[in-house]
């Protein structure tokens, strides 16, 4: 069976990556929720119209840069210019821009483009990889569920909008890590906070 590096990913859960595509001339970068189904490629859901998707097209190879700081999200979204680049000099993917200083990198090929209307899903594979050291995924159920645990103390005080907000962390942890610890946390939360009222 061929290694994809892909270990770290929980199969259907959705982590939070900076996606860098493009060449040295010019460099489209964003972040981006990706997910794996069967641990050998990923999947992202882009919007049409977005610089990123049209540099993935154009070039048919980018980056998946995984952050361990969610500021580097917010870099990549709001301070693009703040950012600083490196190139891959060789392999499938070489002259694709890389997040310079990144803990690691995963190099992809673009397999499938799907027009689902206002969005195009895209399947890739790996095809190159790099990393300093290991760096833990993102993935927005886990703070969510803290949100949520600190959330559920203040029921009593803020009341019925307080449960319509862990309803929502209900669903947005249900979308991001299906079948996930925290899935099960936040719906014993809830359970939890709607018995009581």
């Amino acid at each position: 069976m061929k290694d994809t590096c892909l270990h770290a990913f929980h199969r259907h859960w959705i982590y939070e990556v900076v996606i860098t595509a493009g060449n040295v001339d010019r460099v489209a970068v964003g972040p981006f929720g990706m997910w794996t189904d069967d641990g050998m490629t990923l999947k992202g859901s882009f919007f049409k119209g977005s610089s990123t998707l049209q540099a993935i097209e154009a070039h048919r190879c980018f980056v998946v840069n995984p952050v361990d700081d969610p500021v580097v999200l917010h870099a990549a979204l709001n301070r693009r210019d703040s950012l600083e680049f490196e190139f891959l000099s060789s392999g499938d993917a070489a002259g694709c821009p890389v997040l310079a200083g990144i803990p690691s990198w995963l190099a992809m090929r673009v397999t499938h483009l799907d027009d689902t209307g206002d969005m195009v899903l895209l399947d890739a594979e790996v095809v190159g990889h790099g990393a300093i050291h290991s760096a833990p995924l993102v993935n927005r159920a886990k703070g969510l569920f803290l949100e949520s645990l600190v959330l559920s103390t203040r029921c009593a005080l803020i009341g019925q909008a307080a449960v319509e907000q862990l309803r929502e962390n209900v669903r947005v942890i249900a979308k991001v890590a299906p079948g996930s610890r925290y899935e099960k946390a936040v719906r014993e939360l809830l359970a939890l906070v709607t018995e009581s009222r």
